[in-house]
């Protein structure tokens, strides 16, 4: 969030970027590092919009047994996740979403891999805030007055809209146009 005197959305990014690495270095510098599958895909993927749907996100798969270097685009949902964990520890579906939730069996390969994962240095510094009010003018501080006003105290309990919003235009450029949800919607 653009709140004035808190770290940018990037730095947030890049922080929790940099947590993940190391665990996935920990992991992969350990003793079971030749069993381990690490799967990985952000909360509230379906909150958001990018430049061709609102419910994508991405997911990260992370092992010896995981073709290295490659981007999977099949369609998958986290209930494909489950799947895939089942499948894999043959556990049964019980429920039918289950049942009919495809597999990620493409992101695995028959040749292991146990070299070791060495985290990367963040590109963005970890300590980079957000601008004071005075220094903002259009919707940067549009945004920024609106973050001072969310409440994050309770999960999930904030104007998701306003927050796509906000979000979106930090990252792009605050120049840029929102885009729509459906041909039908006006741009901002």
């Amino acid at each position: 969030m653009p709140r004035p005197g808190s770290p940018t959305p990037r730095a947030m990014v890049a922080d929790d970027d940099l947590a993940l690495g190391r665990i996935v270095e920990g992991i992969s510098n350990s003793r079971f590092w030749a069993s381990s599958l690490v799967l990985v895909v952000e909360d509230d993927a379906q909150d958001g919009v990018d430049h061709v749907d609102g419910h994508r996100t991405v997911a990260l798969a992370i092992g010896t047994m995981v073709r290295r270097g490659v981007v999977d685009s099949n369609n998958y949902n986290h209930t494909s996740m489950v799947r895939t964990i089942q499948d894999i520890f043959e556990i049964p579906a019980r429920t039918r979403f289950l049942a009919s939730a495809r597999s990620m069996h493409s992101v695995f390969t028959s040749q292991r891999d146990l070299s070791s994962y060495h985290t990367l240095t963040p590109k963005v510094p970890l300590d980079e805030m957000n601008p004071p009010l005075h220094s903002l003018s259009g919707r940067q501080l549009w945004a920024a007055r609106q973050s001072l006003e969310m409440n994050w105290t309770h999960p999930d309990d904030v104007p998701q809209d306003v927050l796509n919003r906000i979000l979106w235009w930090d990252s792009k450029g605050y120049n840029v146009p929102y885009p729509s949800r459906t041909s039908g919607e006006r741009k901002q």
